[in-house]
């Protein structure tokens, strides 16, 4: 009773501050050239209406004040510390285009880990901004899930992105003696080269379609979310990477070391000019989407589905607009693709309404749509027609990245900011009323005011946000404070992040990243050191082993061959004996023969003795003849045989 109470007394001092969010309750969804949605809308949002939560609004108070239409409070986060490298962030609530601020922002800080811890662990970072219309819901889904997203897709690449060791590896990531590792997938194994940079790129946009379809899924179950455009940066591996869907922009603020300041020529009646405004530029890292921007997109896309355009459109632009009064007249138009323009005959057919009309900021898609591309609006009918918007928009970025380890930048002139950048992220409630060089001027000249300050990169984001707010006046209308044109309407969101404080983490990470795979390098050496020992000593030990075997072997081996030599001394041995026999038997018979010779010539010889006595009875000289026949049979008798077996006799 008290809270309803309370509600209403608000209510009351402050008409403009909307009630909170009520799931029983209908929104009355505003939208850039409004709009129609079908479907039921008695189902419950999927996040309840929050502020960013680093901006730590927890309260219904808080965020019932953050809304306050009369006042356009500017919002800072009470903690700086909860943003990373002291990034600056600011927003305001608009002037009464809707009941809540649609804006959302978001930042994240993951790690990339190998689940094996074979490699380092990448760091990242990411920011996103994201401007909703016709409702917030769409914007807070991006807020709360887009990163989640973002972080799969690039662990669905993890082995190609985490860092490497380049010392270990050849070229290109090949492991030792110029081989690749087959368990590392790598781009040489592709048909076509992939650097990482087109991994990365691959990963943003596939995040950008999934979460425009995950959007799409909760039609059914959730209060319909509308849409919102979204721009995202994120910072991995020394890189910066921006990716732009929508009208919201990134704009990279630069500036050149400052001159050396001269002494002031008092006779010198010129203006003199400050120089931070002739050192500072702005460097755009996103283009606008918007119907007249993608005019070329869209006019195609209708001209090859003309079934989308039914019968109250018309695929065609005309140098001015068609009245029926120029009936059967030429008429200037081009249509599709076409860079030029061509003269044709007004027919019935060119006074339908043109698939974009309008020019600048107040160009519109199907007379309804202000943005071409973002998420969402998967419901969303063109006013007076019904025809859905949906097939004219797509969700895919524009990616564009800065190697800011090719940045040159010298310690002694001070100027890291300058030479990094400092990137701002906003959506189009700044950019509608501010120059791209203009917010870099203002960017360089608020650091300047607070040079050391730690809440510095805030401080730049609140005076962004005030100098498109502006001031009101008397009539209770917006006015810029440096003129009188009117100030913006629309939700301002504004992110600063200084890019040389992400460098400096980079710069310790690959410190760290280095003592890391050294130490992965050492323990390599030692594993393979020990495992080199371990197979050394098996080695030894089965050398030992074999050395044993060998030795024990060779002394069978010599034991055969003594065995060997033994039964060929003793084969022999039986041989010379047997031999020997032989030569006995021999001798035997010579000596047989020889004494039966000797028997027989000494029968002649007496026989021949006889018969002499018997002739004469005298005794004849013994011839010569005889004489040698005695010496042969003597020699004879003197043979090796018989020596050997007078020697034998001799022995025994």
């Amino acid at each position: 009773m008290f809270s309803n109470f309370k509600e209403r007394f608000i209510s009351a001092i402050a008409p403009d501050v909307p009630m909170l969010p009520n799931i029983e309750r209908d929104h009355s969804h505003h939208h850039r050239g409004g709009g129609i949605r079908f479907g039921s809308q008695q189902l419950t949002d999927k996040f309840p209406y929050a502020r960013p939560p680093f901006l730590q609004l927890m309260t219904p108070d808080e965020l019932r004040a953050s809304a306050d239409h009369n006042v356009r409070p500017i919002i800072v986060p009470r903690d700086i510390n909860l943003l990373p490298w002291g990034t600056g962030y600011a927003e305001c609530v608009n002037s009464g285009k809707s009941e809540w601020n649609e804006d959302q922002g978001a930042f994240c800080r993951q790690v990339l880990s190998d689940p094996e811890q074979k490699h380092p662990d990448l760091p990242y970072t990411y920011f996103g901004i994201f401007d909703g219309h016709a409702g917030y819901g769409a914007a807070l889904a991006a807020s709360h899930q887009f990163h989640h997203i973002l972080h799969e897709k690039l662990v669905d690449c993890l082995d190609l992105l985490l860092p490497r060791d380049t010392n270990e590896s050849g070229p290109g990531g090949a492991g030792e003696n110029g081989k690749l590792n087959p368990t590392f997938p790598h781009p040489i194994y592709f048909q076509r080269r992939v650097s990482k940079d087109e991994l990365i790129i691959g990963a943003l946009e596939s995040a950008f379609f999934h979460m425009d379809s995950l959007i799409a899924q909760d039609r059914d179950r959730y209060r319909d979310a509308g849409g919102c455009t979204a721009c995202v940066s994120l910072f991995i591996d020394g890189k910066m990477y921006v990716a732009n869907a929508g009208d919201s922009r990134a704009v990279l603020c630069r500036r050149s070391a400052l001159p050396v300041q001269e002494k002031d020529d008092p006779n010198d009646s010129s203006i003199a000019v400050d120089p931070l405004d002739a050192c500072s530029y702005p460097v755009p890292f996103s283009s606008d989407h918007t119907p007249e921007t993608e005019r070329e997109r869209l006019l195609n896309v209708a001209r090859l589905k003309p079934s989308l355009l039914s019968s109250y459109y018309v695929a065609m632009e005309y140098a001015k607009r068609p009245h029926i009064k120029d009936m059967g007249q030429r008429i200037l138009c081009r249509q599709g693709s076409m860079k030029g323009w061509t003269y044709k005959t007004l027919t019935r057919e060119d006074l339908r309404m043109p698939v974009v009309n309008g020019e600048g900021k107040r160009s519109r898609l199907l007379g309804t749509l202000g943005v071409t591309r973002g998420f969402g609006d998967h419901d969303l009918l063109a006013i007076n027609t019904g025809i859905k918007i949906k097939p004219f928009l797509t969700p895919q970025p524009d990616v564009q990245q800065r190697d800011l380890t090719q940045v040159v930048s010298i310690p002694d002139e001070h100027n890291e900011d300058g030479d990094y950048g400092v990137l701002v992220m906003a959506t189009d409630g700044l950019w509608d009323v501010s120059e791209n060089k203009a917010v870099a001027r203002t960017v360089f000249h608020t650091l300047s005011k607070y040079p050391t300050e730690k809440h510095r990169y805030t401080m730049v984001a609140q005076e962004l946000v005030a100098r498109a707010r502006g001031k009101i006046n008397e009539s209770g209308h917006w006015r810029l404070a440096d003129s009188k044109a009117a100030a913006t309407v629309d939700d301002i969101s504004v992110i600063v992040i200084p890019v040389s404080q992400y460098y400096k983490d980079y710069v310790e990470w690959t410190k760290t990243c280095s003592k890391d795979l050294e130490q992965r390098r050492q323990q390599k050496r030692s594993a393979a050191a020990a495992s080199t020992a371990e197979a050394q000593e098996a080695v030894n030990v089965l050398n030992g082993v074999l050395a044993e075997e060998a030795h024990v072997v060779e002394e069978e081996h010599e034991e055969v061959v003594v065995l060997e030599t033994k039964g060929h001394q003793q084969q022999h041995h039986h041989h010379h004996l047997q031999n020997e026999d032989d030569e006995e038997d021999e001798t035997l018979v010579v000596e047989v023969q020889t004494r039966l010779d000797q028997v027989e010539l000494n029968e002649v010889e007496e026989d021949e003795a006889e018969a002499e006595l018997e002739d004469g009875g005298e005794e004849k000289p013994v011839t010569e003849q005889q004489q040698n026949k005695a010496k042969e049979q003597e020699e004879k008798k003197d043979t090796p045989t018989s020596k050997r077996q007078k020697a034998r006799k001799g022995k025994a």
